[in-house]
């Protein structure tokens, strides 16, 4: 399962949906997390918001791909 953002450069893929997924290295946004959420101890970092670790690697990721969106096999351009 993943949420295509027809504007943007990239697809959110949810692990739980996809076989041997890496380990997160970061949460971000856990800020807008429902109340009563508790996230797990287990050694990844939880940002309330956008780091600039994040936001350099959503740069240079979409960099990598030649400023364009990601090609989804299936889906119409």
């Amino acid at each position: 399962m993943f949420g295509d953002f027809t504007k943007g450069f990239w697809v959110s893929i949810y692990c739980g949906q996809v076989k041997d997924t890496p380990a997160p290295s970061m949460r971000v946004m856990t800020s807008d997390a429902p109340d009563g959420v508790i996230f797990p101890d287990d050694g990844v970092p939880r940002y309330p918001g956008r780091p600039a670790k994040f936001l350099i690697k959503l740069l240079t990721t979409w960099a990598a791909m030649g400023f364009r969106g990601p090609r989804l096999a299936g889906v119409p351009d």
